[in-house]
């Protein structure tokens, strides 16, 4: 048994960021052979059952909590193992999709694991539900939302390994966050970051590059470049010598040069531009 939705798309809606061309679901999924791939980009998620893709000369085994994201023109074909294999579907398309996926750190097709499944599953029945109230006439715009924001959950709760997912890593950095922010103006260093974590400095540094794309100190300099950005606004009188020590700054040479890499100016700029505002 299967239900299937298919939108129908006005000229408008191909100028779209995002469109959402068909979803739905199979209650057992039958095998797929598309050797020459499919034309438009498509979300597969497992819901119960067992599966296999096969893809770029592997095999791949596909079971309740994990997901597929499947680019356009890549061979693949996908079978059931173990019936009924639930599958659910989105196929999407749109002007700046492959722009957002890359930005998304979704390159290319990907096996993925969910964290959360039934966040991922409950975006797409809400997908499911509005096709089947508007009878397959969904408002551009509405569906476009509604996809932008399963991309973004699908980014949020998925790993291409099962382990060290970003929601995992970032609560993993609770601790050391709030010695940050209790402690930014004096001086943190690499080990007392890690010594808060329980682990060592290298693991502290994987586990921050996994959850925000950067290393401890990078960090830790935005955070205090973040409160230097009030005080400067805050305290007009205040020269940048005491705005440095007020954040943890070692030095004011050094303060101006971290603040002009994140913020593209000097404080002192800084403070005339929102002045200026």
């Amino acid at each position: 048994m299967s239900n299937r939705f298919y939108n129908v798309l006005s000229k408008p809606d191909y100028d779209l960021p995002l469109y959402i061309i068909s979803t739905g679901y199979w209650l057992n999924q039958h095998i797929v052979i598309r050797d020459h791939g499919w034309g438009a980009y498509q979300w597969l998620q497992c819901q119960g059952g067992q599966g296999v893709l096969e893809l770029g000369g592997e095999t791949v085994t596909i079971s309740d909590g994990q997901g597929i994201l499947l680019f356009p023109a890549v061979p693949h074909r996908y079978y059931a193992l173990q019936e009924p294999w639930t599958m659910h579907w989105v196929e999407f398309n749109g002007a700046l999709v492959l722009e957002l996926l890359r930005a998304l750190h979704f390159p290319e097709t990907a096996v993925l694991y969910l964290t959360k499944p039934n966040t991922l599953l409950a975006r797409v029945k809400e997908i499911n539900t509005l096709f089947q109230i508007k009878k397959s006439i969904v408002p551009g715009h509405d569906s476009s939302q509604l996809m932008y924001d399963l991309l973004i959950d699908i980014s949020r709760y998925t790993s291409r390994t099962g382990t060290d997912t970003k929601p995992y890593a970032y609560e993993r950095l609770r601790p050391v966050m709030s010695l940050i922010e209790s402690r930014y103006r004096e001086p943190i260093t690499l080990k007392d970051m890690a010594d808060s974590l329980l682990v060592t400095p290298q693991y502290t540094c994987h586990i921050f590059r996994q959850a925000l794309g950067m290393t401890p100190i990078e960090y830790l300099n935005r955070y205090r470049i973040s409160k230097a950005k009030e005080l400067l606004l805050e305290h007009a009188d205040w020269g940048v010598k005491t705005v440095t020590l007020e954040v943890g700054f070692e030095s004011p040479s050094y303060f101006i040069k971290i603040f002009r890499k994140n913020e593209g100016m000097t404080p002192l700029e800084f403070r005339r531009f929102h002045q200026s505002v």
